[in-house]
């Protein structure tokens, strides 16, 4: 049996660090920011992901009245051209911060947002929670079980913390709409929910030949997770190397388990079977090319999760079997295929849902509002649970259980 749930002294430790941080003025009670009262925001790790984050910042700027004022990233490289564009923005240069610490501690700082390597999601979730700091964090929330019980205990003891987890999914209406038609009952007894997405091509290689060991703080990118030389393939190519990412689980698998999450309703897997790794690209990766999952739902149904990166047809696949049809979340109609011959849908259905305003607008509208958005960190934790769930049943060879209430992976 294999179980990792947060203990008790785990649970006092965050809640003692936050009260010294309360203590020592870092951990101020949130206020309600105005819509006429500017968002200071700071980003911690400003690579490829985080250039498409600022940009949706910059562009909501002046009608949401919010600026990026700070930026903290460990390679020179990146922290630069980001400064610089900044600059170019607002005609001023945002602060520099040496550490995510720093920069989380400081009052001028209302926001921030985190789009750093997977592994260290959920540390600099909790950080930023325990220095008061609303915060907007990619995805996965957690690759590990003691990462995931740790982030949730202390989102859920700072329930006035605003934070968006980055999957942009749940700021799309047509997955709503969808749910919505699931709840009327038409596609009848639901058994299955396949999702496939695919790809060709040697993902998540990056240039890394002109690296340079003094450019990058090693030593704060390991986050004290590991310790182990200066390696700049790593550093680029992180996605491939445990313990940095788990690769397909926690880069695709997370979007895919919570756009099901929204349609079907369901929070966690029962159970989980998984197979993968390398088949196609033999470039020493050690997270594979290849990927299958099948998750058990206490609703009552399985759910099928496939990734290649061998062969990319049919691409991306999203469907729905009822016992009247097939509800196909790539061309957003339902229809009787499949069905049985007297109760299948008769006529095709299309599935319309209303335009959302965006991912990062939500969360700044509800950081102004004091509520929480679309993506909470308890949505971040149930496609938390699933990867997990995935990559230990591939790991072990084991099926794997889980139990919501106590918050513990099994194995049998």
């Amino acid at each position: 049996m294999q179980k990792r749930e947060i203990t008790r002294r785990e649970f006092l430790g965050a809640s003692a660090a936050s009260a010294a941080l309360l203590g020592a003025g870092m951990l101020a009670p949130q206020s309600v920011l105005g819509a006429n009262e500017i968002l200071r925001i700071g980003l911690v790790g400003v690579g490829e992901r985080m250039g498409s984050l600022m940009k949706e910042v910059h562009n909501l700027s002046k009608e949401m009245n919010c600026q990026i004022t700070g930026v903290c990233d460990i390679w020179t490289v990146n922290r630069d051209k980001a400064v610089k564009k900044i600059t170019d923005w607002y005609g001023v240069a945002p602060k520099v911060y040496k550490t995510h610490e720093d920069m989380f501690a400081d009052k001028d700082i209302d926001a921030v947002i985190i789009a750093t390597p997977d592994f260290s999601h959920s540390t600099l979730l909790q950080q930023a929670i325990l220095a008061g700091k609303h915060t907007y964090c990619e995805k996965p929330t957690a690759n590990t079980l003691a990462d995931a019980n740790a982030v949730i205990a202390v989102a859920e003891a700072h329930p006035n913390i605003i934070v968006q987890v980055g999957t942009q999914r749940r700021s799309e209406g047509e997955y709503y709409a969808a749910a919505d038609f699931l709840k009327t009952g038409a596609l009848g007894t639901i058994s299955r929910v396949n999702i496939g997405w695919n790809y060709f091509g040697a993902r998540w290689i990056r240039d890394y030949k002109n690296v340079k060991a003094g450019d990058v703080d090693w030593k704060q990118f390991q986050i004290g997770r590991v310790n182990r030389p200066f390696d700049a393939r790593l550093f680029r190519e992180w996605r491939l190397f445990r313990p940095f990412s788990t690769g397909i689980p926690c880069q695709w698998l997370s979007h895919m388990i919570d756009a099901a999450h929204i349609v079907t309703g369901s929070r966690f897997p029962k159970s989980c079977v998984a197979m993968g790794g390398t088949f196609v690209w033999k470039d020493e990766r050690q997270n594979g090319d290849t990927f299958e999952a099948l998750f058990e739902y206490p609703e009552g149904y399985i759910l099928n999760y496939t990734t290649g990166f061998g062969n990319d047809s049919p691409g991306t696949d999203f469907r729905i079997s009822g016992t009247n049809g097939t509800l196909d979340c790539n061309s957003w109609r339902a229809s009787g295929s499949g069905g049985g011959k007297d109760i299948k849908l008769a006529a095709e259905v299309p599935i319309k849902g209303k335009s959302l305003g965006g991912h990062m607008r939500n969360w700044v509208e509800s950081v102004k509002a004091g509520k929480q958005p679309r993506a909470t960190v308890q949505f971040g934790y149930q496609h938390s649970i699933a990867l997990i769930m995935a990559v230990q049943a591939m790991d072990t060879g084991k099926k794997q259980f889980f139990d919501p209430a106590k918050r513990v992976i099994t194995s049998a």
